[in-house]
């Protein structure tokens, strides 16, 4: 009943948010495709409203743990300022989302080497394991 319970508290938290929002679980991800700076002040006013419904649910919400990515092919010297309360998100080149790592370069040299370094850890513990039975 509790992950229930979890899902019906917070399947709310999309009211009043403009930006795309996507919970899995316990991990939420709000974003917006920005054309100018008002695009940037939306998501930052979002990301505001989503720290408040936080705080007045009792929930915590972990600057920490959450990193601002931008995904684009041209460089952009500008670095990104979002903020949650006091808490600047660190801007990552690539994040890591149910299993997908997403690089700000929209590279998939990351994701490619991530799934070949499980699959070899894989084979090695088939071998492990063929190898006891001999």
């Amino acid at each position: 009943m509790g992950p229930l319970l979890f899902l019906v508290y917070v399947n709310v938290i999309w009211r009043n948010i403009d930006s795309n929002i996507r919970l899995f679980a316990d991990n939420c991800i709000i974003y917006r495709k920005i054309t100018n700076k008002n695009d940037i002040e939306k998501l930052q006013k979002d990301m505001d409203t989503l720290g408040e419904w936080a705080a007045e649910n009792g929930l915590k919400i972990h600057p920490s743990k959450s990193k601002a990515n931008r995904f684009m092919r041209a460089w952009v010297k500008n670095p990104l300022g979002y903020s949650l309360g006091d808490q600047k998100f660190p801007e990552a080149s690539s994040c890591k989302y149910l299993e997908i790592i997403l690089q700000s370069d929209l590279n998939w040299v990351g994701q490619v080497n991530y799934k070949v370094q499980k699959a070899w850890k894989a084979l090695h513990f088939v071998k492990r394991v063929l190898k006891k039975r001999k």
